[in-house]
């Protein structure tokens, strides 16, 4: 058991430090959830349907429009048009922060 605290720890601080290097110190805990979503359920895909993250992401749908400002504001993605259809969006997360 101590050595799951000791590694579990270990983890903890390894992603801490991840989150300030990438600048993601300064999200709150539910922008980091819905990017986590976002870097998800694009996968390798470099971008993907706004609709289909909406669907899957289990905050309310007032909460996920303003994390996401929060994270085009930041530069962590970009929401972009679909050239056919207006009334649809893709999202693209900044090559940054994908792999």
């Amino acid at each position: 058991m101590k050595e799951t605290k000791q590694s579990l720890s270990e983890l903890w601080s390894l992603l801490r430090n991840k989150e300030e290097q990438f600048g993601l110190n300064k999200l709150s805990l539910t922008e980091r959830d819905i990017l986590q979503a976002i870097i998800h359920i694009q996968g390798k895909d470099k971008q993907t349907r706004l609709e289909t993250i909406l669907k899957q992401c289990p905050h309310p749908r007032a909460t996920f429009f303003r994390c996401l400002k929060k994270l085009r504001i930041n530069n962590i993605i970009k929401v972009i048009k679909d050239t056919e259809d207006s009334r649809k969006s893709f999202i693209k997360v900044s090559h940054k922060f994908i792999n």
